[in-house]
């Protein structure tokens, strides 16, 4: 383990979200390394003054209720998510109109590829989407 990622695990423990099996190899490496070793010593120094310094917030139950409802009834329009998808079709349709209009003896081709084109770039869509929702959550 480097000095980044023990420094990385360090901050992450102290924030509560380590695994047991990952504190093993910080342990390791702060036990060879000065640097790492000083830097565990004032975050958790710091971590200790902030904990004395910061009181615990607890919210009312009626807080979290109010909250939820609140949540409940906060209109979430349902076509939203669905919004790329039709703006992505729709903009296909056309280019394929405009296309069959500029070359209409080549109509045949010009559906071939548009569809092709269509299913290809809405694969590519799903995929980029997808990946995004992964790494937003």
């Amino acid at each position: 383990m480097n000095c980044e990622e023990s420094r990385q695990t360090l901050l992450n423990a102290l924030a509560g979200s380590i695994s047991a099996e990952r504190q093993l190899p910080v342990e390791n490496h702060l036990s060879t390394c000065e640097d790492c070793r000083g830097f565990a010593e004032v975050q958790r120094m710091l971590d200790v003054r902030l904990t004395a310094a910061v009181p615990l917030v607890s919210l009312s139950p009626r807080f979290r209720s109010s909250l939820r409802e609140k949540c409940r009834h906060q209109a979430i329009p349902g076509w939203s998510e669905s919004l790329p998808d039709i703006a992505h079709l729709i903009g296909c349709a056309l280019a394929i109109v405009l296309l069959l209009l500029v070359m209409p003896q080549y109509s045949r081709t010009v559906l071939l590829a548009g569809s092709g084109f269509t299913a290809v770039t809405y694969f590519f869509q799903a995929v980029l989407r997808s990946s995004l929702e992964r790494r937003e959550a």
